[in-house]
């Protein structure tokens, strides 16, 4: 763990710098299509944007927000490319669940793997013209404001807020999917900046905040597992009027994905109430 007289301003010009090397270093698997890289990169841009959000309030506006511009830019570009790859397995896994032959089963996929391939060599040409990316390690110079105060204390107040921000956005989410969204959303910001104060090199933290963490984790899984299940069976729904003999099928694939998103989104009640006793016991302190 650091040292404990580490003041919020030496720890976090060493966490963003940490966070834009890891970028740095996953950026050529992503752009080589290399499995796994794209979402690996996307999950690393996601981290640090979710981060600079949380501590934004002791950042310098002026450079966190240009930066925090890019890499919303390029979070999009990531996430086309990620969600159709998903959705390409998704399919195939579905198809192979229900049975579906490898006709039907190739006239599913095909389509959805080809638009992966358009997506990944549209972000290829996109981060060719935006070299500006690399340039992220200048986080580590940014100005940190009230930077004196102790890193372990900025640290927790950061954590329960959004703990707190998670839990307020709760409501309903089990009809509302926007509200899903939000809750997913807040749920992985936690998860993020959990990571980022109890990990090497910003471990200030220690277990009640990684398993706070981890409770984040749980609720963005779970929503992001249900949310993933939709899109499969709309997709597959859009398929319906051209289909022909194949429709009895392609059907068997939609009730399959909307009975996985109906699993997923039911083990979120108890997955909050982890969110609740943990930040219970973290906010308790020692």
């Amino acid at each position: 763990m650091a040292a404990p007289d580490l003041t919020v301003g030496e720890l976090l010009p060493v966490v963003l710098d940490d966070l834009a090397g890891r970028i740095a270093e996953r950026t050529p698997a992503a752009l080589a299509d290399a499995p796994d890289g794209v979402h690996q990169l996307r999950t690393e841009v996601r981290r640090l944007r979710n981060v600079l959000a949380a501590f934004g309030g002791l950042l310098d506006p002026g450079p966190v927000g240009a930066v925090r511009a890019q890499l919303s830019s390029y979070g999009d570009r990531l996430g086309r490319a990620r969600d159709l790859e998903v959705r390409a397995a998704d399919a195939a896994a579905a198809a192979a669940a229900v049975g579906l032959g490898a006709g039907p089963s190739a006239r599913l996929v095909g389509p959805l793997a080809e638009a992966h391939r358009t997506a990944h060599a549209k972000l290829v040409a996109w981060v060719g013209g935006h070299e500006e990316i690399a340039g992220l390690s200048e986080l580590g110079a940014v100005t940190v404001v009230g930077g004196g105060r102790p890193a372990r204390v900025v640290a927790q107040e950061v954590l329960l807020a959004q703990a707190d921000r998670a839990l307020a956005r709760e409501a309903d989410y089990l009809s509302d999917p926007d509200a899903g969204h939000a809750l997913r959303k807040a749920a992985r910001r936690l998860r993020h900046v959990a990571d980022a104060v109890t990990k090497e090199p910003g471990d200030v933290l220690g277990e009640p905040a990684t398993a706070l963490g981890k409770a984040g984790k749980g609720i963005q899984s779970l929503l992001g597992d249900q949310r993933d299940a939709l899109l499969l069976a709309e997709c597959v729904r859009g398929l319906l009027p051209d289909a022909g003999p194949d429709a009895p099928a392609y059907l068997e694939v939609v009730a399959h994905a909307e009975q996985r998103a109906a699993a997923a989104l039911g083990d979120v009640p108890g997955a909050l109430a982890e969110l609740e006793r943990r930040r219970a016991v973290m906010d308790a302190g020692p």
